[in-house]
């Protein structure tokens, strides 16, 4: 469905930005923050298509009788059509140049808004990964931001307020996008992207509440990877140095998946922790066999000392430290404390 309809879990946000139309109180900036993948980018599109709806909200739908809200996008109306396919020339998007957003883009930007919009009753310029802003263009941004073009909202989009230069924020009003939860997320994998019930399932307690990564997750046959991964953690106390420092390599083989390695490990040392307590608990429950297996061969030492090598292997990762060497002493700490771990 067009506009706010597509918007999934987001009631909070969405409820603001319909009160912001109906009371014809719409701010000149809006920051829009959260995770990659729960709806900014939507819901910016949304609001652009509502700005400039020329649908009666009030009019009745023929369909099935029902009024569309006040607020929302009829998603029928000429400007609402342009918007939503992208084709508007007063709805513009800004997005980085490689990693950033370059001075040339806001220059850019500001020659476009020194002229009268072609069409828009409200123009409306989307900023994409507003934290991407080098120095000059988020100084070149602020002057735009200190004294905003008559009838032009600005939307950025960043993961967290602390990411945009505070001056730049301080002008915004922000609006907070939590991560989806899990059965929303795990429906919308079926209905929209074509999941069967138990991969999406699989899949949403993995994909931290949004879209984008649990699609990246099936682009990269993620459940092939982590039933090979969950299979080799067991077993890693039986299996001699060579073969644990293996599995460290084909850990780093590529770069982008080093996090996922780690999460999956996060996750499965936590379903071995709840396994003898509430087994219904378990995120990968097509696994529940061999988890439950683990936990009974393990007591509660192994679960503190992995959370701890965990933490720290992500720690020392994320400042550049070595990851092969950093995968391969977790994985030989690991294996030390599954042993050391042993029940009995």
């Amino acid at each position: 469905m067009p506009g706010f309809d597509a918007i999934i879990d987001q009631e909070r946000p969405i409820r603001i930005l319909a009160s912001f139309l109906k009371h014809g109180t719409i701010p000149h900036a809006l920051l829009f923050t959260g995770i990659e993948g729960v709806g900014k980018r939507t819901a910016a599109v949304a609001f652009a298509m509502a700005c400039n709806c020329t649908g009666d909200p009030l009019e009745k739908n023929a369909a099935d009788g029902a009024m569309r809200a006040i607020g929302r996008p009829c998603g029928e109306c000429a400007p609402c059509r342009k918007i939503s396919a992208g084709l508007h020339p007063d709805v513009l998007r800004v997005d980085p140049h490689g990693l950033l957003i370059k001075i040339d883009q806001v220059r850019d930007l500001c020659q476009l808004l020194a002229l009268r919009p072609y069409e828009a009753r409200v123009r409306v310029v989307v900023i994409a990964d507003a934290h991407r802003l080098n120095v000059a263009a988020g100084n070149a941004l602020l002057k735009i931001l200190e004294e905003p073009p008559e009838g032009t909202v600005l939307i950025l989009t960043a993961p967290q307020t602390g990411d945009v230069l505070p001056t730049i924020a301080s002008r915004c009003r922000q609006l907070r996008f939590k991560p989806i939860a899990r059965a929303h997320l795990a429906a919308i994998l079926v209905k929209a992207y074509g999941f069967s019930p138990e991969e999406a399932s699989l899949t949403a307690a993995m994909a931290n509440g949004s879209v984008t990564r649990a699609l990246a997750m099936q682009h990269s046959h993620w459940i092939r990877r982590r039933d090979w991964f969950i299979s080799e953690l067991a077993a890693l106390p039986r299996q001699p140095i060579a073969w644990v420092l293996a599995v460290a390599e084909r850990m780093t083989q590529v770069k982008e998946e080093i996090p996922d390695y780690l999460e999956l490990a996060a996750a499965w040392v936590r379903d071995v922790a709840v396994a003898r307590h509430d087994p219904d608990r378990i995120i990968h429950q097509n696994l529940r066999t061999e988890i439950l297996a683990a936990a009974h061969r393990m007591d509660e030492r192994f679960v503190g000392l992995a959370a701890r090598d965990l933490a720290d292997t992500q720690r020392r990762i994320q400042a550049h430290a070595n990851a092969r060497l950093s995968l391969e002493a977790l994985l030989i700490r690991l294996s030390a404390a599954m042993r050391s771990g042993r029940s009995g």
